[in-house]
């Protein structure tokens, strides 16, 4: 018996009627006819009994047509489940490039998590650095799209729209241990950390920059004794290296910080506002325009 017979058989017993369940299955009577005796043979066993009433069922074929449904119904969605996997195999996802620093990724995680739950079919790409960094690889076709901080390096190639959301930008403040004399002060100007050891962003980050470049308008070089571009490992090395770092205030809420005392910068460039990333000449997608819109939302 193969599952084609079993469909044969349980048409004729729902009709009654060899003629219509012949109909129903679009194969000729002879066709149907000549499958159930065969059924029948496999099974060395009587179906159904032609007395005054065609086609009633007997013991057997009872038992057969109520069991044989069950059986029938498996193998059918065992079918379409081979065939919908087969269909998720060969879909390819949509993939988003996606350039962020380790700030924004958390203070965006809410907006990030949202569009991935809205858009199972996009593949979200994320490639965490610096701005400047990350400006580079927008540049260079690396990634679709950047959540990064002003300036604009590359205003020839890039436009980059700020946001006007609860996040805007972030205020740059020095990080002291809290034996540090310079850990008393209310404020802070570059000109005030002269002297002082640095645990440091790379030039990646515009903070990394902005140490090199401001402290060389003060007129001297910073004694750098750690790059580092995780902001936890920065922060960890203060106390043990006896150095102090610029960081932006807003990391303060995620970051382990104990025994350290975080003082505002005051200076020309002491706040970054931030912005949406995109190559002059991309093409917008309609997914990249669903992932800046959901952002605004923050």
């Amino acid at each position: 018996m193969n599952i084609q017979q079993l469909k044969y058989f349980i048409e004729i017993a729902n009709t009654r009627n060899l003629s219509a369940a012949a109909r129903n299955l679009f194969v000729t009577q002879p066709t149907l006819s000549l499958a159930l005796k065969k059924l029948e043979g496999d099974l060395r066993t009587t179906l159904f009994t032609h007395t005054d009433k065609p086609f009633q069922l007997t013991k057997t074929g009872l038992y057969l047509y109520e069991h044989g449904q069950t059986v029938v119904e498996e193998f059918d969605q065992l079918i379409t489940d081979i065939h919908l996997m087969d269909d998720e195999s060969k879909t390819v996802k949509k993939k988003i490039r996606l350039g962020i620093t380790t700030l924004f990724s958390v203070q965006f995680m809410k907006e990030i998590s949202a569009f991935l739950s809205s858009h199972p079919h996009v593949d979200l790409i994320i490639k965490q650095d610096g701005s400047p960094y990350l400006q580079q690889m927008l540049v260079d076709s690396e990634i679709d799209i950047g959540l990064i901080s002003f300036p604009n390096l590359h205003p020839e190639t890039l436009s980059i729209e700020a946001l006007e959301t609860s996040t805007r930008g972030y205020h740059v403040y020095v990080v002291i241990p809290e034996n540090n004399p310079l850990s008393k002060k209310n404020i802070l100007t570059f000109k005030d950390l002269q002297g002082q050891r640095f645990s440091s962003l790379t030039t990646n980050f515009m903070l990394g920059r902005l140490l090199l470049d401001r402290s060389s308008k003060f007129g001297y070089e910073p004694d750098i004794i750690l790059h580092n571009d995780d902001l936890q490992v920065l922060l960890h090395s203060l106390r043990k290296n006896n150095s102090i770092c610029i960081l932006p205030i807003e990391y303060q809420e995620v970051g382990k910080s104990d025994g350290l005392i975080w003082v505002p910068l005051k200076d020309q460039y002491d706040y970054f506002p931030i912005g949406i990333a995109l190559k002059k000449d991309a093409h917008v997608t309609k997914d990249i325009k669903d992932f800046i819109e959901i952002i605004k939302n923050n």
